[in-house]
């Protein structure tokens, strides 16, 4: 069988080198990922955090008569909530099989043998990070439009929802599907979004599927002289139009963007919208809609001691192996503990039913 205790010594195949070469990784996938400019990291000292929910209370005094008290303000006490959550990780394995063909084919070279596994790793490695970074992608979004987190097990496929019980009114179900022909779906946008404003403040845009937005549009009526009927307007004098009517900046941000999931506890996968159908989500000015809160990895302490000048982040990714079936295969895992943490107030979302 193989012997891969080599590997600890192997500078570049060491915890600490992968380990690193995964925290060189782009969490944002050249752009393609969203999580870090919505809920940008907060880094935390446990996997478990205890937050006051954020209040916007605007109460008002009173005027009074002379010589008497004025109006008594009670303490505004926000609600507690406390998360506690588990880690992300993912992880690939060399096994026997491909043990076994490898040997072949250097004709028991254990020089060879080491060169061609240890050219296959590290880009192996840094897929692992990025496997993890669209996990936490996935979970940023469905926080947001949904205000719930879901939990697959990876051994058995079994699905956890787990809310964040805002309140009720931060997720709201449009009465009639916006592309109802007997409303308009620019009308209904306007009005749900000066409520927005109302409950949120200032806001920038709105988070939204295509087929959302096309409705919109096509309801959206064209400022150009004599335009036929039925003409859509364009994307930017829609959104300048929009603009005019809040009196503030205004954008579409379109979110198509896909991942792959696995569909149970096997190897079968779906491809998969980050961003729910229907779900419409007004961004706030600034855009951040709250945090993620990244706890340390516990192994990675023992890494980071280990090389004290590798620059370790104990609450980045973080990469181990281990030979394992006596030899017969060796495990390359990546593990990452965040959690979004959206704040409440900036919530407001409605399924628009398109």
């Amino acid at each position: 069988m193989a012997d891969f205790t080599w590997m600890q010594a192997e500078e570049l195949l060491s915890p600490t080198a992968l380990t690193v070469r995964a925290q060189t990784v782009d969490p944002t996938d050249q752009g393609r990922l969203l999580w870090d400019g919505f809920m940008p990291r907060r880094d935390v000292d446990q996997t478990k955090i205890a937050s006051l929910s954020t209040q916007d209370v605007r109460v008002t005094a009173d005027r009074r008569e002379w010589n008497t008290r004025g109006r008594y303000i009670p303490l505004q006490t926000p609600p507690r909530s406390e998360i506690e959550w588990v880690p992300i990780e993912s992880y690939f394995r060399i096994e026997e099989k491909e043990i076994n063909d490898l040997q072949n084919e250097v004709r028991g070279n254990q020089a060879l043998f080491r060169e061609v596994v240890g050219s296959r790793i590290p880009s192996r490695t840094e897929e692992l990070a990025l496997a993890n970074w669209r996990r936490l992608e996935l979970d940023v979004m469905t926080a947001w439009a949904n205000g719930e987190i879901i939990t697959t097990n990876p051994q058995t496929g079994d699905s956890f929802t787990v809310s964040y019980g805002f309140a009720a009114g931060r997720y709201q179900t449009a009465g009639t599907a916006w592309d109802n022909g007997g409303v308009n779906a620019y009308d209904l946008l306007l009005t749900w979004l000066q409520t927005a404003i109302e409950n949120v403040g200032p806001i920038e845009g709105v988070m939204l599927r295509l087929a959302t937005r096309n409705a919109i549009q096509v309801d959206a009526p064209n400022p150009m002289p004599g335009a036929a009927s039925g003409l859509k307007v364009m994307l930017p004098q829609l959104e300048q139009r929009i603009q005019d009517e809040l009196g503030s900046p205004f954008r579409f941000y379109t979110n198509e963007n896909t991942v792959e999931t696995f569909d149970d506890g096997g190897t079968a996968k779906s491809s998969v919208k980050v961003w729910p159908a229907q779900k419409v989500a007004v961004i706030p000015a600034g855009q951040r809609v709250g945090s993620t809160a990244f706890a340390p990895v516990t192994r990675a302490f023992d890494i980071s001691a280990q090389s004290p000048g590798a620059g370790v982040d104990v609450r980045g990714v973080t990469v181990y192996h281990e030979a394992g079936n006596a030899g017969r295969e060796l495990t390359v895992e990546a593990q990452v503990n965040p959690m979004p943490d959206p704040d409440e107030q900036k919530m407001y979302v409605i399924d628009a039913g398109v």
